[in-house]
């Protein structure tokens, strides 16, 4: 089975690495069919179109929780990275990637998550929103370094509020705790 997943993969990556070299001439002739370029800037809906092969066996429930389990990372993050190359396409804003690159890692984060749910794997859950909550923070830093004049005050307020979470949450933990007498 595990040869049959290979060589899948395999043929994938193959027809994957046809498609962008022969990219330019492939354009030029869907344009030659009349396709506007209106229309061509919806390609990403196909990554996110993809992931709904994975995604939806996954949550739908079955008997192999572990395949289940396998198929919900790679939903998350083709549904992630495909929703972000949607919003660039159509608004244009390629440079937007200089902080949407964190995207990655969050959609990664929230599929082990969502894989640690589904297989009752407890430290899939840690891990997976350990990584989810690093892509926010990332997304909120670089979203600052590197957006603009909006993007830093809606990065700067939520970096503010997770910083008053963190300090609430520590305060209500020491005064939850009860004093020693002496």
């Amino acid at each position: 089975m595990s040869r049959i997943i290979e060589r899948i993969a395999g043929l994938v990556l193959l027809v994957i690495g046809v498609l962008v070299l022969a990219s330019e001439p492939l354009l030029d002739f869907v344009r030659g069919l009349g396709v506007s370029d209106d229309v061509l800037r919806w390609w990403p809906i196909l990554c996110v179109g993809l992931s709904l092969f994975f995604l939806v066996p996954s949550l739908m429930g079955g008997a192999n929780r572990r395949l289940r389990a396998g198929m919900v990372i790679p939903g998350a993050l083709l549904a992630g990275v495909g929703s972000a190359l949607l919003y660039t396409s159509l608004a244009d804003r390629w440079s937007a990637w200089a902080y949407l690159w964190t995207v990655i890692p969050f959609s990664f984060g929230l599929g082990m998550y969502a894989a640690g749910w589904i297989a009752d794997a407890p430290a899939f859950k840690w891990i997976g929103s350990g990584i989810a909550v690093g892509g926010v923070v990332a997304y909120l830093v670089f979203a600052i370094a590197f957006g603009g004049e909006a993007f830093r005050v809606i990065a700067a307020i939520g970096i503010l509020g997770l910083g008053l979470a963190l300090s609430i949450g520590g305060l209500a933990d020491r005064l939850s705790r009860k004093s020693p007498i002496a």
